[in-house]
Order: structure tokens, then C-alpha cells, then sequence
């Protein structure tokens, strides 16, 4: 990779804890380099792993090979102690390199890449660990040797109606950064401020502004978006009809990856996650049981005021949400096709779905950091989930948004 490769500004801290949690329910692409290195070791020796497909083929949907999994999704290689075999008997450089990478994150920008994290890692979330900077050598030296993708990246589109430049792209997002990262306002108020600042943006032509005219109008809009949102918080209104089905839908996909489903691919699970899907969608009576991981609730319960939350467990959600503002994240390398707007959108409709989940996993008792730290780790690996990037959420989030009811959810949920 040709452009220089930058930490945040932000300090962000991550150490492997050996918890063992990236290699299961992870999907595993796998490089013609990674395919060699794995038929060097020849697995297919072992006796530990015969009869075992250590590489499944790619399929209708897959288009690369992918590293083998179990029954339960695990990853064929994770030992009994978490550890993975192919680091314990090759060493790291031996692992595939998304293996080697996770959960170091690059976000490719015209002259230069971000350095971030995923904080699908427990680790991560929590911040635990050394400065990122520390891991910064790691990552230029794969880059030095190839292998991180060495490509002109095109930028993001700003609006479904504009695309622009890098320039006039990075001038919006600096914006919304200004708005994610300002600390005189808590992070509820400022997810309203995103959301309503790229609604002001919608309504401008942007095709007929200059560039150097740019950063005036995003001033202005800042400026618009904080005016706007007082009658939210002094009329607080929860998600009717359509739109709470709509919201109790994308609710159920981040559900679905709690670190403790287990997928079980089998027509009687396939018949269960129907009828769970359909109870969600209703959202009446008890919330049905979507996995072990999660006390009985009402969906009443579920509307209720959570609560004042402690700094100490609002931390890894702002964390979240500064950090992926000011990489760019959540707008470059996650949902492929979409505007920095609609990106945006999804993003933060993730917070008031936590918020959700949240009840759900504290009913009954005050919500913890470990609460907390599980529930980041379910909105990061929404960003690459399937059903949270492809038409179908699209959809739903711009059907949300259109109704202006996405900072009504943004506010209510964060009683």
C-alpha cells in the first residue's frame, strides 16, 4: 500500500485476550496466498482432522474459498483453550491474513489509510491493551510486503442524488465528526444532531455549489442540526406501527449475533428463527426466546425507561461512535454502495437498537460495562453482517429515516 497508513487522534488500545470469540460465527475469505500456506502444512496428515474439511469451497453465494467451520460455526483450527492450532504449532504468520489482522482495521481515503480497530473484539470495545500504535509497525510491514491491497479507492457517494469528490466527501465528514466527537453534549444529543444534519444536507443541491463554498454550508447545517432537536427530548415518543416493526426487525439480526447463538443449520432451527422473526415483528406479549444468552422479558418491558447510565458503562458506546466517525469506518469500509448518508442512517439506528438490547439483557437488574462491552461488540459485527448491509436493510433504514422517526427512536430509547 503506496499511501502513508495513520493512527487517531483518538487513543484507542487493543491486546489479543485469547477469548476465542472472533473465531467462532466468523466468516473467513481466504486468498490464493492463504490457501498456499495452508496446503504446506498439510491438515490432512494430522489424524486430528481426518474426515475434517479444513477449506469449505466457495458456493452459489461465497466467492472465495473460506476457512472450515463446525457444526456450532467455530472455526476447525480453535483448540479447547481458545487458541488457535495454526498459530500454536506455525506461528502468526502462518494464520490467514484476516486471521493475522483482526481486529486491526485499515479505512483506505484518497492519500492515505486510517489504522482503527473493530471493536467486535471484546478486547477492543473495552479499550484494553497497548495503544494502537504500538501494533502500527505490524501493519506497515504487511503493507511493504503486499499483502494489503494495494488499489485507488473511490469515494463514497455523499447522497443517494451525489456522489463529488474526495475533497467536498471528507469536508462532510469531517462534519459529522464535528457533531459525534462534541463533549458538551451527550451521546443521544449528538447521534440526533448526525441525524438531523444529513437530513438538512438532503434537502441542499449539492451540484451546484462550488467546493470552496463546501465547509461554509456545513457550518450552517452544524449550526441547523443542534437548533433542531429540542422538541425531541421535551416530547419524548416511541416508534408506532410500521415503523416499530421496522425497527423490532433490524433489532432481531443484531440479536443473532450475541456471542451466545450458536447456529445450527437444520430445518427445525430454520422453522424456529421463522416463528421468532414473526413474534418480533408482532412485538406483543413475551419476547420469544432467541437464544440461552437472554433472560424472559415482555416486549412492554422492553419500552420501558432504562435508567441513568453510569459513565463508566456509556464509555464503550461513545468510544464506538467517536472512533468510527473519525476513521471514516463506518462510511468506507463497511456497507459497499451506500452514502455516506444512508451509512450514516445505519449507524445510528445500531444505538437505540442497543439501547433495546440492553434492557433485554439487564431485565431485572442494573445494566453493567460487561453489558455494555457485549452489546459494542454486537453492533460491530453488524457492519459486516449481511442482512445489515445488503437492499433489504437499505430499505428499511431509508423507510425509517423518510418518516422522520429515527431520532424520535434515537431519544426514546435512551430514557
Amino acid at each position: 500500500m503506496s499511501v502513508p497508513i495513520k493512527t487517531l487522534p483518538i487513543i484507542e488500545q487493543w491486546d489479543c485476550a485469547s477469548c476465542g470469540n472472533c473465531c467462532r460465527g466468523s466468516i473467513i475469505p481466504l486468498s490464493d496466498d492463504d490457501l498456499a500456506r495452508l496446503n504446506a502444512q498439510r491438515w490432512e496428515e494430522c489424524s486430528d482432522f481426518e474426515g475434517v474439511q479444513t477449506v469449505a469451497r466457495p458456493g452459489w453465494f461465497a466467492k472465495r474459498p473460506q476457512l472450515g467451520q463446525r457444526a456450532d460455526g467455530s472455526c476447525v483450527f480453535l483448540m479447547e483453550d481458545n487458541r488457535c492450532r495454526i498459530h500454536a504449532e506455525y506461528g502468526a504468520d502462518a494464520k490467514p491474513l484476516v486471521c493475522q489482522m483482526y481486529p486491526l482495521q485499515l479505512v483506505p481515503q484518497e492519500k492515505r489509510a486510517i489504522l482503527t480497530l473493530r471493536r467486535s473484539c471484546p478486547s477492543a470495545a473495552a479499550d484494553q491493551g497497548s495503544e494502537l500504535q504500538k501494533h502500527l509497525s505490524f501493519v506497515k510491514q504487511k503493507a511493504q510486503q503486499g499483502e494489503l491491497l494495494d488499489k485507488a479507492i473511490r469515494a463514497p457517494a455523499i447522497t443517494r442524488r451525489y456522489r463529488g469528490s474526495w475533497t467536498e466527501a471528507l469536508i462532510v465528514a469531517k462534519a459529522i465528526e464535528r457533531l459525534l466527537t462534541d463533549e458538551r453534549y451527550p451521546l443521544v444529543r449528538r447521534l440526533a444532531h448526525g441525524v438531523r444534519f444529513c437530513a438538512l444536507l438532503e434537502q441542499c443541491n449539492l451540484k451546484r455549489l462550488d467546493e470552496s463554498q463546501l465547509p461554509e454550508l456545513m457550518e450552517i447545517l452544524e449550526e441547523g442540526s443542534r437548533e433542531e432537536v429540542g422538541d425531541l427530548f421535551r416530547d419524548r415518543q416511541p416508534p408506532r406501527g410500521a415503523i416499530a416493526t421496522l425497527f423490532r426487525q433490524s433489532a432481531a439480526e443484531y440479536l443473532r449475533l450475541h456471542s451466545s447463538y450458536r447456529v445450527t443449520d437444520s430445518w427445525r432451527e430454520r422453522w424456529r428463527l421463522t416463528r421468532t422473526a414473526v413474534a418480533i415483528a408482532r412485538g406483543r406479549g413475551t419476547a420469544p426466546e432467541i437464544h440461552a444468552g437472554l433472560p424472559e422479558v415482555t416486549f412492554d418491558a422492553l419500552e420501558q425507561p432504562l435508567g441513568h447510565l453510569s459513565p463508566d458503562v456509556q464509555q464503550p458506546f461513545v468510544r464506538m461512535y467517536e472512533a468510527n466517525a473519525s476513521s471514516l469506518q463506518y462510511a468506507i469500509a463497511v456497507r459497499p454502495g451506500w452514502s455516506m448518508v444512508e451509512s450514516f442512517r445505519a449507524f445510528a439506528l445500531a444505538y437505540p437498537v442497543a439501547l433495546w438490547i440492553l434492557r433485554w439483557c439487564s431485565h431485572d437488574r442494573s445494566p453493567t460495562r460487561d453489558d455494555a462491552i457485549e452489546i459494542v461488540t454486537i453492533m460491530d459485527r453488524g457492519q459486516g453482517h449481511e442482512p445489515l448491509i445488503g437492499s433489504q436493510h437499505r430499505r428499511r433504514v431509508s423507510m425509517i429515516a423518510s418518516s422522520g422517526e429515527l431520532e424520535r427512536m434515537i431519544v426514546w430509547y435512551a430514557r
